[in-house]
């Protein structure tokens, strides 16, 4: 992940295909991803109140001890999801590797290692 990472619009579309939570199809809206995470925090909260609804929305009112600054800095704080695009050249460097033209082996090597293999192999002639 070299790039930023840009936040992601509540309209837009995920394709996850593997290590899926909370969501059974892969395609999906962030919206429908941070409220089936609101449900299922709110399932498990026994005191879930509209108040607790500002994870998700515009925010809870907060403080944070922030290490650039000193002391304490006050805001909002809400959950949000993170998309780190990729560079062509990472996605390149993930894919299987193949064989360029210059590191295959040209015909003649092919064929002298082919005539070794038969050698090696080859019945020894009787010498008597």
């Amino acid at each position: 992940m070299d790039q930023l990472p840009t936040l992601l619009n509540d309209d837009e579309v995920l394709y996850v295909s593997a290590g899926r939570v909370l969501m059974s199809n892969p395609t999906f809206k962030v919206e429908e991803f941070l409220d089936a995470l609101a449900q299922a925090i709110s399932e498990r909260e026994g005191e879930w109140s509209e108040e607790c609804e500002g994870w998700f929305g515009e925010g809870l009112r907060c403080e944070v001890l922030r290490f650039a600054n000193q002391g304490w800095q006050r805001g909002r704080v809400r959950i949000r999801l993170e998309f780190f695009p990729e560079t062509q050249k990472l996605l390149r460097e993930e894919r299987p590797r193949r064989a360029s033209l210059e590191d295959r082996p040209t015909r003649e090597e092919i064929y002298s290692r082919r005539d070794e293999v038969y050698e090696a192999y080859r019945e020894p002639e009787d010498t008597y």
